[in-house]
Order: structure tokens, then sequence, then C-alpha cells
């Protein structure tokens, strides 16, 4: 009994990241509407993990689920990407400006590392890259949100916040995008070793709204496709 509830678990998860990956890519567009039967037989599993891939994934904000038409991959207007990221700006900002006061030797090694492999995926290319490039984005963002030791920080940025639109959204950066992200987060690594609080915040929150630029980018590029 054991081993089928973590097979059928394992089939989730796998559900999940497969449907997460489609919708960053932009095959899963949004606004389309996500039909369980379909995606598993794309998938080759049962219903079942799907629709548990399905309620996470609205747990997430990525999808909505609407009773007896099914999940709806969720679309963003431009004002709400501006208040999602202007909020992200204002908090990660701060954030930053707080791990300068904590940073440790053993947290800017890891930093350090975390750019290193960054650079080497981008500069790679290929899905799987790009997928290993979007883990490390999320991992050095983490890394400087544990880096505070604040835990009410923590708790906003991972629970209120969260990364759905980021997530979805990454894997169909430019390669601009992508070469600008990398090279602020070299710049948020020179600041943290300055111990250069006002730094760190302005360029933490230069990163964000350049993110917002290249999400609201990919919109206009979307409807230019769909026109």
């Amino acid at each position: 009994m054991t081993d089928g509830r973590e097979e059928q678990s394992s089939a989730a998860q796998r559900a999940y990241a497969e449907i997460a990956e489609r919708m960053a890519s932009g095959e899963l567009r949004p606004g389309i509407w996500l039909r369980e039967e379909s995606l598993a037989a794309s998938m080759g599993i049962s219903r079942t993990p799907v629709r548990e891939a399905l309620r996470k994934l609205n747990s997430e904000g990525l999808v909505r689920i609407e009773r007896y038409r099914g999940a709806q991959v969720v679309e963003w207007s431009p004002e709400q990407v501006a208040e999602i990221y202007g909020l992200r700006a204002v908090i990660e900002g701060y954030v930053a400006a707080v791990a300068t006061q904590n940073i440790t030797e053993d947290i800017l090694s890891k930093l350090e590392a975390n750019l290193v492999d960054y650079d080497r995926a981008i500069a790679e290319g290929g899905a799987a890259a790009r997928q290993r490039a979007a883990t490390l984005n999320n991992e050095f963002h983490a890394t400087l949100l544990e880096a505070t030791g604040n835990n009410a920080l923590i708790h906003l940025l991972t629970g209120v916040l969260g990364l759905a639109l980021v997530r979805r959204t990454f894997l169909r950066y430019t390669e601009r995008d992508l070469a600008r992200s990398a090279e602020h987060h070299r710049q948020l690594i020179e600041a943290l070793q300055r111990r250069d609080a006002t730094s760190a915040e302005m360029i933490m929150k230069i990163h964000i709204r350049a993110a917002q630029q290249a999400v609201l980018e990919q919109q206009e590029r979307d409807a230019r496709a769909d026109g």
C-alpha cells in the first residue's frame, strides 16, 4: 500500500514539473483550458496524478480551477505584473540591504559558486541548461533571503509573494535577459562583499524591475503572435 502511494506521489510530481515547464516554454499559453484526460495521455499516466498536479498549480496561482470546466492557465494583466514586481522590488531590495549586515563568508562562497554554475548553464544553452539556470536563479534569491536570518521576511517572500510568475516566465528569457540577470547577480555579490547595503538594495530593485520589463515584453510578443 505504501509503495502504491509513493508511486502515485512520484507521478504527481512528474506531472507537476512537466505541466509547469510547458507553461514556462509557452506551449501552454495563458488563458487556455487544461484537460486532465489529454494531459494524462500525453504523459502516459493516469488522470489522478494530473489532477493532483493541477491542484498544486492552482494553490501557487499558476492555474485557476473552475468547477465543471477544469483548470485554466492564469493570465496576468500588465497592471497585475506591475503590482507583483513592484512589491517584489521593494521587499527584495530590503532583503538585499539586510543581507549585507548578516552575510558570512560561507554564504558568499555559496553565492559565488552559484554564479559560476549560472554562467555555465547560460553559456551552454538548450532546454535542459535553461531549466538548470532557472533552478540556480531561484537558489540564488533563496540563499540571499536565508542570509537575512529574518523569519518574517522569509515567510513573506516564500508564502505570500511566491514565485509563480517568475517560474513561468524565466524559461522564456532572451539571451539578453539572461546575460543581464547574471551581471546583476555578479554586482550583488560585489556589493555584499563590500557590506554596501545602499548599493545592494539599488541593484536588487533594478534587477527585479528589469525582470518585470522582460515579462511585459514577453506578453507583447505573445499578443502579436496571437493577433
